[in-house]
C-alpha cells in the first residue's frame, strides 16, 4: 500500500452526459437534477445543491448510460474547465461534463480532493487543445494519471479531514439561504401583499402600477438615483497613470460574491478618477448587464453593504465593465427596499424583455427604462421600518460568509499538503 500512479479510468467508470432533447417536453421538469457547468457555483463546490432544469423519470429512461448515481465526481471539461461537485442524488449531466463513479477501492471524497489537488494540470491540458474553445474529451480524461493512495482506511482519513471543512462551509450556506428566504418573505408580505405595520388603516387605491395603498406612491426611478454608471476594467500592472489597486466583481461573480465567495474577484490597477467615481460604498446596487443565458437571463443585482466592502482586500472594490452601479439618493428611498423592487423586476421576467437574446447582453432600451421606468415607493418611515428588520439579517449574512472565506482557506493550506503527503495523517 502506498501512493501509486493511476489512470482516471482505473479509478472508476467515466461518464460523459448527454442533453436530452429541448422540443421533447416529456423528457423534462421532473426530480431528476440536469448538471451544466454553470449549476456548478465555483472550483471548490461540494455537493450540488440545486440546478435550473430537471430530468423526468421518462427523461431518464431514454438515456440509462448516462445516470449518475450519489456521491459520482463531476468535472466540467468543456470551457470552464475543471469546475467541480458531488451529485447529491441520481443526477444527470450535459456533454460539457465527464464524471467518475469511484469503485469500491477509492474514497468518493479523496478522489474529489485528489482531483482539486491537480486542478492546475487538468486546466492546462483542458486549454492546450489546440481548437478556440478549452476542452478534454471523455478519452483524454480516463487516461489523466495522478499520483494516488491506494490504502482505503488512510483515503477515507484524509477525506474526512478535509471534508469536515466542507460540511461547515455548506451548512453556513444553507443557514445564509434560509436568512435570505427570511428577508424575501418579509419584502413579500409588506409590499407585495401589502400587509405592513398599519395596513389595516390604508386602503388600496388606482395607479400607475396597478392597486396600491394610499400612502405609497409611484414615481420614475431616475428621480431616486444620485447617480447611474457603468463600472471598469483596470490594468495589470501598477504604473502612474493606474495607482490605485481594488478588487473587481464581475457578472460571473452573481450573485456567489454577496454570499461567501469574495476571494474569487480579481484584483486590478485602476486610474484615480475612475476609481474615485466608480468605488463601491455602502447601499450601492451593483447590476449585472452583460452574459446572460435563456436559463438565467442578465440583470442579477447585488446589494452592496459595508460588512461586504470590508470582506475585501482594504476594502477597495468597484464592479466590473458590464455592470452598472446605481447609486441612490437614501433621502428618497432605502437601498433594501430598492435592492428587493430590483429582484422583483427580475424574478417577474420584466427585466428580461430587455435582453438581446443572442448575445446576453441588455439593450439601449433599457438605459431608458432605467431611468424613466416607475418604482413603487412607501412611506420613508414605512422603508426604515422594513430596514430594522432586514439590516440584522444581512449583518448574519457576511458573518456566514467571513467564517465560509476563513474556513476555505484552511482547507487550500491542507488541500496540498494532505494529497501529496507531506503532511503526516496518523490513525
Amino acid at each position: 500500500m502506498g501512493t501509486e500512479y493511476k489512470k482516471l479510468s482505473e479509478i472508476g467508470d467515466i461518464i460523459t452526459g448527454k442533453t436530452p432533447s429541448t422540443g421533447n417536453h416529456e423528457l423534462w421538469d421532473g426530480v431528476i437534477p440536469f448538471i451544466t457547468p454553470t449549476d456548478i457555483k465555483g472550483y471548490d463546490a461540494y455537493y450540488i445543491k440545486s440546478t435550473e432544469r430537471t430530468i423526468s423519470d421518462y427523461g431518464a429512461s431514454k438515456q440509462t448510460k448516462t445516470i449518475l448515481p450519489k456521491n459520482a465526481i463531476c468535472v466540467s471539461c468543456i470551457a470552464s474547465i475543471g469546475k467541480m461537485c458531488l451529485t447529491k442524488c441520481r443526477s444527470i449531466t450535459n456533454q460539457q461534463i465527464n464524471s467518475i463513479i469511484p469503485n469500491s477501492s477509492y474514497d468518493y471524497r479523496y478522489v474529489l480532493y485528489m482531483l482539486r489537488y491537480n486542478l492546475p494540470y487538468i486546466q492546462l491540458v483542458g486549454g492546450g487543445s489546440g481548437s478556440g474553445t478549452p476542452i478534454i474529451s471523455k478519452n483524454k480524461f480516463a487516461k489523466f494519471k495522478f499520483p494516488v493512495e491506494t490504502d482505503l482506511h488512510l483515503q477515507c482519513k484524509i477525506a474526512s479531514i478535509l471534508s469536515a471543512y466542507d460540511n461547515l462551509i455548506e451548512n453556513n450556506m444553507k443557514r445564509i439561504y434560509l436568512l435570505e428566504q427570511m428577508a424575501e418573505n418579509l419584502y413579500k408580505e409588506w409590499f407585495v401583499r401589502f400587509r405592513f405595520p398599519g395596513y389595516e388603516t390604508d386602503r388600496l387605491v388606482t395607479s400607475k402600477l396597478g392597486k396600491l395603498p394610499s400612502s405609497f406612491r409611484v414615481a420614475n426611478m431616475g428621480s431616486v438615483f444620485d447617480y447611474y454608471i457603468g463600472g471598469g476594467w483596470g490594468n495589470d500592472d501598477i504604473s502612474d497613470d493606474y495607482p490605485v489597486e481594488a478588487s473587481v466583481i464581475r457578472g460571473t461573480d452573481f450573485p456567489n460574491v454577496s454570499r461567501y465567495n469574495i476571494s474569487s474577484c480579481p484584483r486590478r490597477y485602476h486610474k484615480i478618477s475612475n476609481y474615485k467615481s466608480r468605488q463601491l460604498v455602502d447601499g450601492d446596487i451593483v447590476m449585472e448587464i452583460s452574459g446572460g443565458t435563456s436559463e438565467q437571463p442578465v440583470g442579477r443585482t447585488i446589494l452592496v453593504t459595508q460588512e461586504m466592502i470590508d470582506r475585501f482586500k482594504d476594502g477597495k472594490v468597484i464592479c466590473a465593465s458590464f455592470c452598472k452601479l446605481i447609486r441612490l439618493n437614501k433621502a428618497a428611498v432605502s437601498p433594501y427596499f430598492f435592492y428587493y423592487w430590483m429582484q422583483y423586476l427580475y424574478d417577474t421576467r420584466i427585466i428580461d424583455r430587455f435582453q438581446l437574446q443572442s448575445t446576453g447582453i441588455i439593450n439601449f432600451k433599457f438605459e431608458a427604462f432605467l431611468r424613466k421606468g416607475l418604482v413603487m415607493l412607501p412611506p420613508m418611515e414605512i422603508m426604515q421600518h422594513f430596514d430594522n428588520y432586514i439590516i440584522p439579517i444581512f449583518k448574519e449574512i457576511n458573518a456566514l460568509a467571513t467564517q465560509n472565506e476563513i474556513l476555505a482557506r484552511q482547507r487550500d493550506l491542507l488541500l496540498p499538503r494532505l494529497i501529496s503527503g507531506k503532511l503526516e495523517v496518523k490513525f
